[in-house]
């Protein structure tokens, strides 16, 4: 069996030595066919050649057998070899340039690995031929060390491709030089007549791109399509200053664009052409920029256009310059002449769009075309384009703009037209139209000469502010309109209009940090512009302080105005506080008490009186705070007759704000105790109440104010003074009926409520004025809904103060004449409608009280008839049974009706009466107990009014 298989094996062994030959030979051919790495490709090629004439040799002379190993080896790595053979064959050009690294580090792999195993051939093999092991050797140490080193320029290309350098291709002219760098690799010299040789090549990428799904070659195919695409636009579109030419008719006359002015990176007109060593003209910024990149990248110094290496010398190219200049110069005033004719021809809108829009290309290009622009008059031209319609209205905006930056002259001249047409667009709907007039706006205003012409345009203001507190406004928008206003700020016209439409910081900064007649000046502002409680609030916060401060100064004006400036920040109650702590009472004091040359004029001493009333009546903490060097308080004795000497010895404007202090004083339960006390000290009741009779409305109503604070503490004095004479009971009285807001009358019906029930020469006083009838009256009114509506929220106080009068003449009833009233007006009835009613606490409390009243006097109304007398025969029967009385109160046994008898039966009232014992108010619950024991009082039936 050995003896068979060796018979078959050197037929075997001598094949597989032709298979490898042949193999060989296969893959020597095929490098001829690469595309790429070229040189590589042949001395890898050269290298297989030496080992296929090793293995002929050995076929010849050599141990076939002994080969066999290594020729298997050998056959796998020639198997790779085509196959990266075949890749450099089949793929496009540009894939092969992106990955020209990596082929070349596989040909070196697999030469070095064919290199080991030729050195690993055993001597033996060879039979003994010393030259034959030397030619292996040799060809294996070559192999091993052989080196595929890839172009310098193609890598550093590559590496400019890659992410980190995506900077570089932010520079037009770059992308322009990178672009032709990589068309002439893949062996297209001229790009720019023949692209579509390149869109071939592209097209093969997309194809090897999408068959390998590596996303770092999709990445590298989408840099250069973009490349190749911006190329494309900048190639086949002229040049953007110039790009308007050939699109209207009227442009028809202007020079044509020459090829030789535009440059081959940029595709723009130059404007600093520079010469190459090899000829080539560039635009300085865009030669230098591409040379930059190569310097940081490592490769080449090449001409973009024909890949020559060149030095980076560039020599400007003077007579290009001159020829592209006086070409530039011919058609930009002929297309400036061209829009004005535009414009004044009355053309179509879409014409004047046009025409709008090469002017801003014209001005952006060169500064020169502004001053053009104003010499031939264009400003006010397009200023009254204005009034067309949206488009033109927002290119006209941005048109003016631009004619505006960073020249003031033609601020000034914008500045000289209607800016009311501005001033509208900032009220259109259209985002773009307000965007527009708030850049203009904003640029104007960096003119100081301007801002008081912008501030004096009606609505400029008011408009900026609103777009501040939108919230549907871009935040460009908002921040132009916000740095609009700040420039407007610089005139103090425009800080008080601004003021007066909410925005308060620039008034309130120069306020506190101004010189002295900037401060007096805003505090004028900030006295008379109308301020919201939100607006009070933010200034007292800011300028409390700064304004506290002016009170102390030398100057009188500044004095004056600060205090204005404080009345109207002291209107808001929650300013209180912090007007106190800002050190606000002792100047005022000091301005109110103050005699001799010193003291101040009338009217600022009335302010003064107003800001204190305003502080002491906000409810602010001023009971602690010591108004004097000497220590006192607003209620010691000292001040308060301080106070009550102004009142009796100043004017009816003075005195009325006085009186207002001396309410907030009362006010306080603090405070309330010591001012009475010191009220009696200074025997000042009876001249407070004289102010009743007073002819000044607002002096009057504070007295009554006052007064009826004063009356829970100090009734019967204030009852004597009042019987002193009847005029001012009149008035009070008179008070109730009037036409004077129903606050009014709710203070005096307070007032005359709080004076001693049991008064009767009081309550005959008020009878005599005819109170009562007047008081029914009111209540009727106020039952039937005849109130103003702003007198609704005094219903319930003036209500209550009418009832509380009301029960005083139920405790008078022994006067014929009250009784009398009481009866025909039915209190029993009316009392208990008025504590089913509900009410205030204090209106059932009274009514509760009013029927105890009346059913005390019951007892004393209800009588017993005389029995009917017999008739007839029945006369003489002496001993019968006299007929029982029928009808008769259960509880008073005797004929009871609510009108004649005030009887609590008839009234319905028990119910009523009944209900309240379950109030939450101890008050009302006593009163109730009181009307309900009078049905068990000696002189009534106290078992059926217990039953009952």
């Amino acid at each position: 069996m050995n003896s068979d298989l060796d018979l078959l094996q050197p037929p075997m062994a001598e094949a597989a030595t032709q298979f490898l030959v042949d193999k060989l030979a296969d893959a020597i051919r095929a490098c001829n066919e690469v595309i790429v790495e070229l040189d590589n490709f042949q001395n890898f090629a050269d290298l297989l050649d030496s080992i296929k004439q090793v293995f002929i040799d050995l076929e010849d002379g050599g141990d076939i057998f002994q080969l066999e190993a290594p020729m298997r080896e050998l056959e796998q790595e020639l198997d790779e070899a085509l196959g990266l053979i075949v890749l450099c064959t089949v793929r496009s050009r540009i894939y092969l340039l992106f990955h020209c690294r990596v082929i070349s580090k596989q040909l070196e792999d697999v030469t070095h690995r064919m290199g080991h195993i030729l050195a690993s051939i055993p001597s033996s093999s060879l039979r003994g031929d010393d030259q034959q092991k030397s030619v292996v050797d040799d060809l294996a140490l070559e192999m091993k060390s052989a080196l595929f080193p890839y172009k310098d320029n193609e890598a550093k290309l590559c590496q400019t491709l890659e992410p980190e350098n995506r900077n570089i291709l932010s520079d037009v002219g770059v992308q322009q030089a990178i672009l032709m760098d990589i068309a002439r690799t893949v062996g297209i010299e001229d790009l720019s007549r023949n692209p579509t040789a390149f869109r071939i090549e592209l097209d093969l990428l997309r194809r090897d791109v999408e068959d390998s799904k590596n996303t770092n070659d999709m990445r590298l195919f989408g840099v250069v399509s973009d490349l190749f695409n911006k190329w494309l636009q900048l190639n086949e579109q002229p040049s953007q200053s110039e790009e308007a030419l050939a699109v209207h008719p009227c442009h028809k006359r202007l020079e044509p664009l020459y090829e030789a002015f535009v440059c081959p990176l940029t595709k723009q007109v130059m404007q600093d052409p520079v010469t190459l060593e090899n000829g080539q003209t560039y635009e300085r910024a865009a030669i230098e920029r591409w040379f930059q990149e190569c310097k940081e990248n490592g490769r080449p110094i090449l001409c973009p256009m024909t890949g020559q290496e060149v030095s980076t010398t560039v020599k400007p190219s003077l007579a290009l310059w001159h020829t592209i200049e006086e070409w530039t110069q011919r058609n930009e005033q002929a297309r400036m002449e061209i829009v004005k004719q535009i414009i004044t021809s009355g053309k179509a809108d879409a014409d004047i769009a046009f025409a709008l829009s090469d002017l801003q290309i014209l001005c952006r290009k060169n500064r020169l075309n502004k001053h053009r622009a104003r010499t031939e008059g264009l400003i006010p031209l397009i200023v009254d384009l204005l009034k067309n319609s949206e488009e033109v209205r927002c290119l006209a905006l941005s048109s003016l703009r631009l004619l505006a930056e960073n020249d003031d002259d033609i601020k000034e001249e914008i500045g000289a037209t209607d800016l009311k047409r501005v001033v509208k667009c900032l009220s259109r709907e259209h985002t773009k139209e307000r965007e527009g007039a708030v850049y203009l706006l904003y640029e104007l205003s960096k003119s100081y000469s301007l801002c008081n012409k912008i501030g004096e345009t009606n609505g400029a203001i008011l408009i900026l502010v609103g777009i501040l507190s939108s919230n549907s406004e871009d935040v460009a928008v908002v921040d132009h309109a916000e740095k609009a206003l700040a420039n407007l700020e610089r005139c103090d016209n425009n800080v008080k209009q601004m003021a007066e439409n909410g925005r308060l910081q620039p008034l309130l900064k120069r306020l506190v940090e101004g010189p002295e007649e900037v401060r007096i000046e805003m505090a004028e502002d900030l006295s008379i512009v109308p301020l919201t409680s939100e607006d009070k609030s933010r200034a007292a916060q800011r300028a409390a302080f700064a304004l506290v401060e002016m009170l102390g100064s030398h100057n009188s004006v500044a004095r004056a105005t600060a205090l204005k400036a404080l009345r109207s920040l002291s209107t808001l109650p929650s300013n209180g506080n912090l007007l106190i702590e800002a050190g606000v009472l002792s100047p005022l004091m000091r301005d109110l008490f103050i005699v001799g040359p010193n003291q101040v004029p009338t009217k600022q001493k009335e302010i003064s009186a107003g800001v204190l009333a305003n502080v002491v009546g906000s409810g602010a903490n001023w009971e602690t705070v010591s108004v004097d060097k000497e220590g006192n308080f607003l209620a010691s004795e000292k001040i308060v007759h301080n106070f009550l000497h102004l009142v009796s010895n100043t004017g009816p404007g003075i005195g009325a704000k006085v009186l207002q202090v001396l309410v907030g004083l009362a006010s306080s339960n603090k405070s309330v105790t010591r001012l009475v006390q010191h009220i009696r000290s200074a025997g000042a009741t009876v001249s407070l109440i004289q102010f009743l009779e007073a002819p000044q409305a607002d002096l009057r109503v504070t007295a009554v104010k006052l007064l009826m604070l004063l009356s829970s503490h100090m009734d019967q004095e204030l009852a004597d003074g009042l019987r002193v004479t009847t005029r001012q009971l009149g008035t009070l009285i008179k008070l109730l009926d009037s036409d004077q807001p129903m606050e009014e009358q709710a203070v005096a019906a307070g007032l005359l409520a709080n004076l001693p029930m049991r008064d009767y020469h009081l309550t005959r006083a008020m009878l005599d004025e005819g109170a009562p009838a007047l008081l029914l009256k009111r209540l009727d009114d106020l039952k039937r809904g005849v109130v103003r509506p702003s007198d609704r929220r005094h219903i319930t106080p003036f209500k209550t103060g009418m009832v509380g009068i009301l029960v005083r003449f139920t405790c008078a009833l022994d006067d014929q004449r009250i009784l009398n009233l009481a009866s025909t007006y039915n209190f029993t009835e009316l009392f208990t409608s008025l504590l089913q009613s509900g009410g205030s606490d204090e209106l059932q409390n009274s009514a509760a009280k009013a029927l105890e009243n009346l059913s005390e006097k019951t007892p004393q109304l209800s009588s017993v008839p005389d029995p009917p007398k017999p008739r007839g025969i029945y006369r003489l029967a002496c001993f019968k049974q006299p007929t029982p009385l029928i009808g008769l109160c259960p509880v008073h046994s005797g004929v009871c009706t609510s009108k004649e008898t005030f009887c609590l039966l008839h009234a319905k009232a028990l119910l009523p009466l009944v209900s309240c014992l379950d109030h939450r108010n101890p008050s009302i619950v006593e009163a109730a107990i009181g009307a309900l024991s009078t049905l068990l009082m000696d002189t009534v039936d106290m078992e059926r009014g217990s039953q009952v």
